[in-house]
């Protein structure tokens, strides 16, 4: 079986998506699925870096323009038209682009099996922020691909709970597949806590991810809890960031709030083993891949419930679950997960262990093997009925 994911973006600046493929990609592996990747052009730094995480992985790279979401990719449709039809399933991720919608079209038009990942843009808060005219590309372009795609492909219960809102007639044609856990999962030493009570905030420095909520919260909770202290790692638009530490400034945080810039390997490896609980505040996260690493690592963590995780937090007990708008309810979150010794020794016993059995990459890549063969047979059905 051969597979072609069609990404909007694989820069490593990209952050969960990329990471996401990433690991779709390591598990599909051992399944004897061949993957390929057709995407918009990188650095080559990050060329390098994608090339090293999937040396089996074939790579198809186009010249682009635009930026953002309004990234347009000709020589990549060109190709696709032409080459499509060498693949058993065409696996499209993202919506609201130009690079996702038009491949996925591209795809069905071919009468080539298309699986389409919507990254969390079926959400409600998604939605209530999409100006007049992403509301008509969606209605022109996306809702038609949906559905006359082969399959929609969820990371969890919960984004797909959200997209049946939709009325796109997903009924016998969605599958949830979450992307697997690809580090280690090791039972944390709590000797090498750091002294003092320490939260860490992990990801992407944008609006999304709520990290002004994150402030406004936390200076209730340093009110109550003087000692404790705050870790942002992340980095993100300049512009943003200035803010962000303007807002620390006039709350009067500067004592218990570092902002410790993008971190990776051995770095952010002594942050999360240093680290006492982990948050995640956002409005919007289509998987939690943080929430997930996080927890890997033995911490507790506390998020809000646009954190399409919280199921999986919920059921294994592994933290709190907390209303993103109301500083109070997080900063009440975080100041039991700080405070609670016999929670933490939990989490940092169970945690590891619920990942390594729910999210392996053998799991993922026997779910993943399931879908890509369901809409093959379902397309061979469907030209069957047709004959």
């Amino acid at each position: 079986m051969t597979v072609l994911h069609v990404m909007p973006n694989v820069s490593r600046a990209f952050g969960g998506p990329t990471e996401s493929l990433i690991g779709y990609a390591r598990a599909a592996r051992p399944q004897g699925i061949d993957v390929h990747v057709a995407a918009p052009s990188v650095s080559e730094d990050d060329e390098a870096w994608l090339r090293e995480q999937l040396p089996e992985a074939s790579f198809h790279f186009f010249a682009s323009a635009g930026q953002h979401a309004y990234v347009v990719a000709p020589g990549l449709w060109r190709w696709l038209w032409r080459q499509v039809d060498r693949f058993d399933v065409l696996h499209v991720h993202g919506l609201f682009n130009p690079v996702s919608s038009l491949s996925a079209h591209i795809g069905i038009a071919r009468g080539v099996p298309t699986v389409m990942r919507p990254f969390g843009t079926l959400s409600r808060y998604t939605f209530s922020r999409r100006s007049a005219l992403k509301r008509l590309y969606f209605a022109l372009l996306d809702r038609p691909a949906l559905r006359r795609a082969a399959a929609v492909h969820f990371t969890t219960e919960a984004e797909r709970d959200e997209a049946d809102r939709l009325s796109i007639d997903l009924d016998g044609r969605s599958a949830v597949v979450p992307p697997p856990w690809r580090g280690e999962t090791v039972t944390p030493d709590l000797s090498e806590k750091a002294s003092r009570p320490t939260a860490l905030f992990l990801g992407r420095l944008h609006p999304v991810k709520n990290v002004s909520g994150l402030l406004d919260a936390w200076h209730l909770v340093v009110d109550k809890q003087p000692d404790s202290r705050l870790w942002i790692a992340g980095d993100g638009a300049q512009e943003h960031v200035d803010a962000l530490q303007a807002q620390v400034d006039r709350l009067d945080l500067r004592e218990s709030v570092s902002f410790l810039g993008f971190v990776s390997g051995k770095e952010k490896q002594r942050v999360l083993r240093q680290a006492w609980a982990f948050v995640m505040p956002s409005h919007l996260e289509s998987f939690g891949v943080a929430v997930l690493e996080a927890v890997a690592a033995g911490l507790p963590v506390v998020i809000s419930g646009e954190v399409q995780l919280r199921s999986f937090i919920q059921e294994k007990e592994l933290g709190r679950i907390v209303d993103r708008r109301d500083p109070s309810a997080l900063a009440k979150g975080l100041r039991e997960m700080l405070s609670d010794e016999a929670a933490r020794r939990r989490v940092a016993e169970e945690g590891p262990l619920a990942v390594r059995d729910s999210f392996s990459i053998e799991r993922v890549g026997e779910q993943l093997r399931a879908m890509y063969t369901e809409v093959i047979s379902s397309l061979d059905r469907s030209r069957s009925s047709y004959a």
